[in-house]
């Protein structure tokens, strides 16, 4: 009879094991760039083991009984999700990133039921506040040649 896991535990290994090849391809960078890679790849790598531990105690707890119904159905949110990726994508590749970037969150937070317009409209300008001062202003980021409208939000 063979033992089965908890989805989290096969969820966590595999993440592990996306950490292990990210780790490595970081390791080939040479000077100071490689230490952002490393640092999140290691953070990453923290995260799976937490998720594979809860796995391992899910399956503890459960005795081996799961029912995972991975239906198109069941999935119809993960599916629409993808969906507004897709749509930030194309947005973000053939407008700009400054109108994609708000369209995607405002539909985004909404299909994550945050319930306040006013809540969703503060986080979405606020972030994009942020953006804009830290990206094209500090760190002066020629954001705007992404897009057809970039060009509108060029700093001078």
């Amino acid at each position: 009879m063979t033992k089965k896991f908890h989805r989290d535990v096969w969820v966590g290994v595999a993440l592990l094991a996306f950490c292990a090849v990210v780790f490595f391809l970081a390791l080939q960078i040479s000077g100071q760039s490689a230490v952002v890679p490393i640092t999140l790849t290691v953070l990453m790598a923290v995260c799976s083991l937490f998720i594979i531990l809860k796995g391992l105690r899910l399956t503890k707890a459960q005795e081996g009984e799961f029912h995972y119904a991975l239906t198109v159905k069941d999935s119809k949110n993960a599916f629409l999700f993808m969906g507004f990726i897709i749509i930030y994508y194309l947005l973000f590749r053939y407008v700009t990133y400054w109108i994609a970037t708000p369209v995607f969150m405002i539909f985004a937070m909404k299909h994550l039921k945050v319930k306040s317009w006013k809540v969703n409209i503060l986080i979405t300008v606020l972030y994009m506040i942020i953006c804009y001062v830290a990206f094209v202003i500090i760190l002066q980021l020629p954001i705007y040649k992404v897009g057809v409208l970039g060009r509108w939000f060029r700093y001078v």
